[in-house]
């Protein structure tokens, strides 16, 4: 119940928030997502199944039943989720999400406000917020950690995930597992989902030896804990663009190991994605693991983890 609560805490006291609290009870406070859509049905998904909750928190699989989200109600939510000052911000609005104390990811969706060279300024209009709830997994980790570590030497590791399967909860176990060991670690947070730090602290156990630099873009966050922290492995989450693929590139040739995801189903389907050619042609990873989601909703970890040559 505890990672909920701060969620909570920023709901508007209306309806909306006794809804979602009797709503998470009845889901055994076993909720991956909260999403919440202006003039449409609030509804939770869990694992892959997605459940509408009904005005008195029961779940349904009936859209027409749900409990209707008013607009009055999904703009208080959103200017307490920017703590009524939406200006201060606007770093994080440009890229459509907010990050809560926990580490808790708001994303939201509407009408964007583009300056004259198509850049997102702001948004207005918000139409749909989705909550996804961060939680700790100590263990989650476990199976993958033989592979990654052996005596000091620390083996480079790519995860590939689709969105929702918990490659960050495993990566910030792994954080947390390789700073017991007594490795310096580095973090690239730059949505700060793995680390939740609040004023400087981190809200989830990353480790006493751990270095994180948290919302800065994250070949920047690469590049300024190598020159700084001389860390023997960093750790971010989801690799998307060129520059930062080149910035990991760049880090494993000055002698540093990287664990990193991305999103995907499959290695081929990572492989063919041009962004990430330097990755394979510089042979960054020595590792694959590959993350699932099993047909009845619970994660499951490939056993067999591929050498990458």
């Amino acid at each position: 119940m505890i990672e909920y609560d701060t969620i909570l805490d920023y709901m508007p006291k209306n309806g909306l928030r006794t809804v979602v609290h009797q709503g998470l009870k009845n889901a055994g406070f076993n909720v991956d997502e909260i999403r919440i859509r202006t003039d449409r049905p609030l509804s939770f998904v869990s694992g892959n199944k997605i459940y509408f909750v009904k005005p008195d928190g029961a779940l349904t699989a009936g859209m027409d039943k749900g409990f209707i989200v008013e607009r009055f109600s999904l703009n208080t939510l959103f200017r307490s989720i920017c703590e009524n000052s939406v200006y201060a911000y606007l770093d994080e609005i440009r890229q459509g999400f907010v990050t809560l104390r926990g580490g808790h990811r708001v994303g939201f969706v509407g009408r964007a406000i583009c300056d004259s060279d198509g850049r997102i300024e702001n948004f207005r209009d918000i139409s749909s917020v989705n909550i996804r709830i961060a939680r700790e997994i100590k263990g989650s980790a476990d199976d993958i950690m033989p592979y990654i570590l052996s005596g000091t030497s620390i083996k480079s590791t790519l995860i590939v995930s689709p969105p929702g399967v918990g490659k960050t909860t495993v990566l910030r176990d792994m954080a947390r597992q390789l700073s017991g060991f007594g490795i310096k670690v580095g973090v690239a947070d730059d949505r700060g989902e793995i680390s939740a730090m609040f004023q400087g602290v981190p809200c989830n156990d990353i480790g006493v030896n751990t270095d994180v630099i948290e919302n800065a873009p994250k070949a920047d966050g690469i590049n300024i804990l190598l020159r700084t922290m001389s860390p023997q492995v960093i750790i971010t989450d989801e690799l998307v663009t060129d520059r930062e693929v080149n910035a990991v590139c760049y880090a494993k040739g000055s002698g540093c190991a990287i664990i990193a995801s991305v999103h995907g189903s499959t290695f081929e389907e990572v492989k063919e994605k041009p962004a990430f050619l330097p990755l394979f042609q510089n042979h960054v990873f020595e590792n694959l693991v590959i993350l699932s989601m099993s047909n009845s909703g619970s994660r499951r970890v490939e056993t067999e983890v591929r050498q990458l040559k």
